[in-house]
């Protein structure tokens, strides 16, 4: 491994509190940081990435329906149920430390994406097969929704130089097996490649750097001085200028530049986005300034530059996350000429004060729907909540992120970074009782207990215990708890602070709660926390009549209320 990569690689290892995992398996992860959007990283604990032990010829697999992922075929179910159009991208990776490419482990590679794609199961590796199953069945029961077939990208990482990922053998290999993934026939875009420490070195940068353009606005007008704001401008930008803010040095949509837009992207298939294509790509894309609304960027940083440039820094779109995804995908076919002469209405706001940014986008995303949970991060109890995990009395040092990429570019380990969807998780299976509920995507969750959370009057400790169980939990899987309970990580959540606490959690406005909560999280800081989930784990399987229970037992309420019986009568 050359220094620079190996340097990435145990800064990687330290931020993720992966020192317990042997290095292959780390690394495994480390390619798999860098590999998938950033967007489904987002969605569960990075160590649930990797496959089975000994799963042949792939160490990741990934599936993403309209920006969901999906581990089973009821994940898949539930989203593509919910949805109008289906959009479906597989994500496989193979990663060796070996500063050498092996044609034999991506030949191996291959034909078990080829198996997998064919609709093969898996015998005696769960995760892969799961997703097999699940590819088939949205085959079988919603062909219809697709708006094109799965697009399938497969990545061999190793940290070998540039000279042996090009070498003519491995890029014949490559080209080979993408053409033999794409004659299957029910498959959309195929993409393979073959990294190296270079690629990896590159995919590093566009993941950590701080979001900073140059770009040039036209037609500039600076709006007057307004209270917490440094500085207000509207204009408009070609899409050649706003590509620079859009693309990553890969050519691929930045989905970093959306983390604090309330809404994500709808797909082409959605009725305004699909006539936002059709106008930009059609003879009416000079039109664009005066039939779109354009978008709305708020920037940390801003610096004047020479004619109608300027520069910013740490910028987000927080209001036309549609239109850029749509110009994104129509401009992709313009040729220089075209780019540089069709243009978008942009309003650039500077601020550093949190509050108006809320306020910001609140206001510019209130003339259409926004689902609850979009906004959520703006009320008072948010704010409230993100000040109490800040002040840390309890010492258990997590960061409550209320905003997605806040603590970017902070040095916190990611494990100690608790999102709004792993509070809503941990809270859901740690005091509310609903380990079964849990594991559902996040909007689901959020209608099942939005009743039950972020209330006005309750206690905050619950919310810090709950994710400092969950915390520990996802430790103790990395220090010796055996990785088979993970299908059970929520009922464990639930049966751990009952063992502690003897019964369940009480009402979130009592003061019984903000007590209950410091017991757990006294227990729970004790340097043996693997042990207390083991024997949340042997009751969990002595409940379930002597072996682990099914996902599809464990995600219905009777199974809930039966160790709930059992743990509360012990």
């Amino acid at each position: 491994m050359n220094p620079l990569v190996r340097g990435l690689f145990e800064q990687f290892v330290e931020t993720e509190e992966l020192k317990q995992l042997r290095e292959d398996d780390a690394f495994e992860l480390f390619a798999a940081s860098l590999c998938i959007p950033s967007g489904l990283l987002a969605q569960a604990p990075l160590t649930d990435f990797r496959l089975d032990p000994s799963t042949p010829g792939v160490d990741v697999a990934v599936m993403e329906l309209n920006g969901q992922l999906i581990r089973d075929a009821e994940d898949m179910h539930e989203v593509a149920g919910d949805s109008a159009r289906i959009e479906c991208r597989l994500h496989f990776l193979q990663a060796k430390r070996t500063p050498s490419v092996s044609s034999n482990e991506m030949l191996g590679a291959i034909d078990i994406v080829k198996r997998f794609l064919d609709g093969g199961r898996f015998a005696g590796y769960p995760a892969l097969d799961s997703l097999s199953v699940a590819l088939s069945e949205l085959y079988r029961d919603y062909a219809a929704k697709l708006t094109s077939s799965p697009t399938v990208e497969v990545r061999f990482v190793t940290t070998a130089s540039g000279a042996a990922t090009g070498a003519e053998e491995v890029q014949a290999r490559r080209a080979g097996g993408e053409s033999d993934l794409a004659a299957l026939g029910h498959v959309g875009e195929v993409v393979v490649e073959v990294w190296g420490g270079d690629n990896l070195h590159s995919a590093w940068q566009r993941k950590h750097n701080a979001n900073n353009v140059d770009i040039s606005l036209y037609k500039q007008l600076n709006l007057p001085g307004m209270p917490g704001i440094d500085q207000a401008i509207l204009g408009i930008a070609s899409l050649a200028e706003l590509f620079k803010m859009l693309v990553d040095g890969s050519g691929e949509l930045d989905e970093r530049v959306f983390y604090d837009n309330v809404r994500g992207f709808q797909g082409p298939g959605n009725r305004v986005n699909h006539r936002i294509i059709e106008t930009v790509s059609s003879g009416q894309s000079e039109l664009l300034p005066v039939l779109n609304n354009g978008i709305t960027i708020v920037a940390e940083k801003y610096s004047p530059l020479p004619g109608d440039s300027m520069s910013l820094s740490g910028y987000q779109i927080v209001n036309g996350c549609q239109t850029s995804h749509c110009l994104y995908l129509a401009g992709k076919e313009f040729d220089d000429a075209k780019a540089a002469r069709t243009f978008v209405p942009v309003r650039v706001v500077v601020t550093r004060d949190q509050d108006v940014k809320s306020s910001i986008i609140l206001a510019t995303n209130s003339q259409t729907h926004v689902d609850e949970t979009q906004l959520v991060a703006l009320t008072g109890f948010q704010k409230k909540l993100e000040d109490f995990y800040r002040l840390d009395s309890a010492g258990v040092g997590l960061h409550y992120e209320r905003r997605p990429g806040q603590y970017h570019e902070q040095p916190i380990p990611k494990t100690r970074i608790v999102s709004i969807q792993d509070q809503l998780r941990s809270m859901a299976a740690v005091t509310l009782k609903l380990p079964h509920v849990a594991a559902r995507y996040p909007s689901r969750l959020f209608d099942e207990v939005k009743d039950e959370v972020f209330v006005d009057g309750h206690e905050l400790q619950p919310y810090l215990a709950s994710s400092f169980a969950a915390y520990r939990l996802e430790n103790a899987f990395r220090t010796g708890l055996d990785p088979k309970f993970k299908p059970a990580r929520y009922h464990m959540l639930m049966a751990s602070a009952v063992l502690v606490l003897g019964h369940t959690f009480s009402a979130l406005n009592s003061k019984s709660a903000a007590s209950e909560a410091a017991s757990l999280m006294e227990q729970l800081a004790k340097a043996d926390q693997v042990a207390l989930f083991r024997e949340a784990g042997a009751k969990i399987i002595e409940v379930a009549g002597g072996e682990l229970p099914t996902r599809d037992r464990l995600k219905g309420k009777p199974f809930t209320t039966e160790l709930i019986s059992a743990l509360v009568r012990k």
